[in-house]
């Protein structure tokens, strides 16, 4: 099979890696560099494509083009590709190595949270001393994450461990890692929103979720509520956010994904005390294990085998 690959912002590693990994499944399997503008290809003869933000003709005269494969989980800027054919299978990564990663940002945030630290870093600001905040336990302090997939097994697992509280929200049922709690459909979100002390978003993008971090679903967590979006920019509106903090609310964020990125120099959440900025790094996709997962897909569809990943194009992931 003749693959094609593009990966924005790839040095080299993930294409020499992927090639080796290709070429151990079959001699015959090729990897195209699509980075390469002077080299020659005929795109007829293009199998497959490997890619992460592809430009906006990548998909232009691969008239054979059978699967693709996405060097993410999520698939949300894919799927609105201009050129993607609406009948071409597309396959996802599902960890990569970003479960840990993830569960460790989100862990931090969460400690932040019940620790009162974003007290302490407004109090800094201001040169003020303030000793003897009331401490939350972490018994006392539920966590709600909204999405149950691998990411959000994963972070409510390394939270349960560390004796929080953990309830999981989707739209469907799903059967969760034990100690974990799991409600599901729109009927439970008002509930479960009702309880979150520390509300985490690890939705993935779709018309339906848009927006979804707002003034009425912020109104209906408790006061003093913190937010982790380590998901999409565009599940947050973001006055809406300023608007919940500035008014107690909320007692402050975590964000890490943005509407555009980078974050203009100008955006308030720079310079908000009690909004904490990291530059989408919560969980990177790792080299080795997303090279694996891409090969496995492979090897899965090869056999005729329903492959790990598989986009379902009407929910969006």
């Amino acid at each position: 099979m003749n693959f094609l690959f593009y990966c924005q912002g790839d040095n080299g590693q993930m294409l020499s890696a992927l090639r080796t990994a290709l070429q151990g499944v079959s001699p015959s399997h090729t990897l195209i560099n699509g980075h390469d503008d002077s080299l020659p290809i005929d795109r007829s003869c293009v199998d497959a494509a490997i890619v992460w933000q592809p430009p906006e003709k990548f998909f232009d005269d691969l008239v054979n083009l059978k699967h693709v494969y996405a060097m993410a989980a999520g698939v949300d800027q894919l799927l609105k590709h201009p050129g993607l054919p609406v009948c071409t299978p597309v396959i996802r990564l599902q960890d990569a190595g970003m479960a840990t990663q993830m569960a460790e940002y989100v862990l931090y945030g969460t400690l932040r949270a019940q620790r009162n630290f974003h007290e302490f870093d407004v109090a800094q600001r201001q040169s003020r001393w303030i000793h003897g905040l009331p401490v939350r336990h972490s018994a006392d302090t539920h966590v709600g994450i909204l999405g149950a997939g691998i990411l959000g097994a994963a972070v409510a697992s390394r939270l349960k461990i560390n004796d929080f509280p953990v309830t999981c929200w989707s739209r469907g049922p799903r059967v969760m890692n034990e100690g974990v709690s799991h409600v599901h459909g729109d009927d439970a979100l008002p509930g479960f929103l009702a309880q979150c002390n520390v509300l985490v978003c690890l939705l993935a993008l779709t018309d339906s979720t848009r927006g979804v971090l707002d003034n009425k679903l912020f109104s209906q967590l408790p006061s003093g509520a913190f937010i982790i979006n380590c998901a999409r920019g565009q599940h947050l509106v973001d006055v809406d956010l300023l608007n919940a903090i500035d008014e107690g609310q909320l007692s402050g964020a975590l964000l890490d994904v943005f509407h555009h990125e980078p974050l203009a120099d100008n955006h308030p959440f720079w310079t908000h005390p009690r909004i904490v900025v990291t530059p989408h790094e919560a969980a990177r996709s790792l080299v080795d294990e997303s090279v694996a997962q891409i090969i496995r897909s492979v090897s899965q569809v090869q056999a005729g085998d329903l492959p790990d990943g598989l986009v379902d194009r009407l929910r969006g992931y």
